[in-house]
């Protein structure tokens, strides 16, 4: 497991391998969930499920670009991290340590290939 942050401005990714493909796993904050998926296949076609009233799709969708871009293999992110009444500043600092995560996932896998 990857992570960023401390207490409630804490962000974890768990990776796994599914063949070829890669299952993203994003959460943290105050209450961990699947607010949101987003599935991106060799073709670059993303495609997002998002639970009403959530906006973790924001943090899925962004970060899905960022792996793709990198490796142009399929990947599912799911994405769960929430802090009551968050402002734009707390949100910011979640989706940084989000992009950290991605950051420490994408060199340690350029590492074992």
């Amino acid at each position: 497991m990857i992570s960023a942050g401390e207490g409630r401005y804490s962000v974890r990714l768990q990776s796994h391998k599914i063949g070829e493909d890669r299952l993203i796993i994003i959460t943290g904050g105050e209450e961990e969930h699947i607010g949101s998926a987003t599935l991106i296949d060799a073709k670059g076609r993303l495609q997002t499920i998002s639970k009403k009233g959530h906006k973790d799709h924001v943090v899925s969708e962004r970060m899905a670009n960022i792996i793709y871009d990198k490796t142009g293999k399929d990947l599912l992110v799911v994405c769960g991290i929430h802090i009551d009444n968050a402002g734009k500043e707390e949100i910011d600092i979640l989706v940084d340590h989000a992009q950290i995560c991605i950051d420490i996932f994408l060199r340690k896998s350029d590492e074992t290939n």
